[in-house]
């Protein structure tokens, strides 16, 4: 079995804070005054947490990628995706998902873990149903594809609808073999060869339908997901230079009704060394490719995450922005009016960050060393004031 290098290469702290400690002085925040926030741990004791998601009834969602196993590379049952209820740190229920690792880094770097990864939720319109409902549609994306890693397994590259009361899971997609096969069929329009790692997820209720949105890192793409489980590219995220591998890892609606997708853009920000080199761009859902996305804001760092808070503002994850004193990590928020104003308010609380979701009472839940090794990974509350 083969593995393709994964955009979001696992480091552990250490390696992390020696490659990013320097640059900070490279880049600042675009306004001095900035709020207050107040981190606070919750959840602790979780395996490369990735994607979080609250629902409309209040359930809130965490997929784990998992851990590595023995030899160079090969698949674990270690992926996990989790319910809880805010206030409580036993999880409602647990289901367990393929891990695939892969060691393609120099040592001591730990391997690269993938697995579940992006989650979300309908948050409208979908209160007050019974819990066992399907009304919320909780949605998880599963990385990589089976013909991108020569493997059999039938989770990978694979979307899935979870019912919110029991886990049990509903295949949506095949998500990762169609856009393998879209990169092979446009060859060197999103890479010099086939690639798919689907990453992020969002469901969301429009007009007549609900609608879901995966990107994609490996081919580039912003894809609809239509009945059946065809997929339906909407948005190339284009490659400025060679150098310019923009790997889209998040994706959520603004208040305009537009998709916003951000981009990690991991060898030109030289994890943290070259910072400020990440995008978010403005996509009409209803566009296809190869109508181009349209370029929001600028100057951000390893975007991992993203998500529109209820005021209207704009947040992102930055996985490995640099910290001189600590782990690499950041938070940013944009006002939607105001795209050039990004304020930057983690940096040294948010290590690693890999998943963002407003919770209850405007509170942001965001989880924390995301790509470090073991139990290591921690979901923290996040309150701006």
């Amino acid at each position: 079995m083969r593995f393709r290098r994964h955009r979001l290469s696992v480091l552990t702290t250490a390696t992390a804070v020696a490659a990013t400690g320097a640059a900070l002085g490279a880049f600042t925040p675009a306004e001095s005054a900035v709020p207050t926030i107040t981190v606070t741990p919750w959840l602790t004791g979780l395996n490369a947490p990735r994607g979080v998601a609250f629902d409309g009834n209040g359930h809130f969602y965490v997929a784990e990628s998992g851990t590595a196993g023995s030899g160079d590379h090969g698949l674990t049952r270690t992926g996990r995706v989790k319910r809880f209820t805010v206030g409580s740190k036993t999880p409602r229920w647990t289901r367990t998902f393929t891990s695939l690792y892969a060691h393609e880094a120099p040592p001591p770097a730990p391997p690269d873990v993938l697995g579940p990864e992006g989650m979300n939720a309908l948050v409208r319109q979908c209160s007050g149903a019974r819990v066992h409902s399907a009304s919320c549609q909780p949605r998880l994306i599963m990385s990589e594809s089976n013909k991108g890693t020569h493997t059999t397994d039938r989770q990978i590259g694979r979307l899935y609808r979870l019912d919110p009361g029991t886990g049990r899971r509903t295949l949506l997609s095949n998500v990762g073999d169609q856009q393998w096969r879209w990169t092979k069929n446009h060859p060197n329009v999103a890479e010099p060869e086939p690639d798919s790692n689907p990453y992020a997820v969002l469901v969301s209720r429009f007009p007549h339908r609900v609608r879901t949105f995966v990107v994609d890192a490996g081919s580039n793409t912003l894809v609809e997901v239509m009945p059946r489980g065809r997929t339906r590219v909407v948005a190339l995220l284009p490659n400025d230079t060679p150098k310019h591998d923009s790997a889209p890892t998040c994706v959520t609606r603004g208040p305009d009704g537009m998709l916003y997708v951000g981009t990690l853009d991991l060898i030109v920000n030289d994890f943290g060394n070259n910072p400020g080199h990440s995008n978010v761009w403005r996509i009409n859902p209803n566009a296809s490719y190869p109508t181009k996305p349209r370029k929001w804001a600028t100057g951000l760092t390893t975007i991992t995450a993203c998500t529109f808070d209820r005021a209207g503002n704009f947040w992102a994850a930055e996985m490995f922005a640099p910290n001189p004193s600590g782990p690499p990590g950041d938070l940013v928020r944009i006002p939607f009016k105001h795209p050039r104003r990004a304020v930057h308010l983690g940096l040294g609380q948010v290590p690693l960050p890999g998943g963002i979701a407003q919770g209850p009472g405007g509170v942001l839940y965001v989880s924390t060393n995301s790509a470090a090794p073991g139990p290591a990974g921690a979901v923290v509350r996040v309150r701006v004031r």
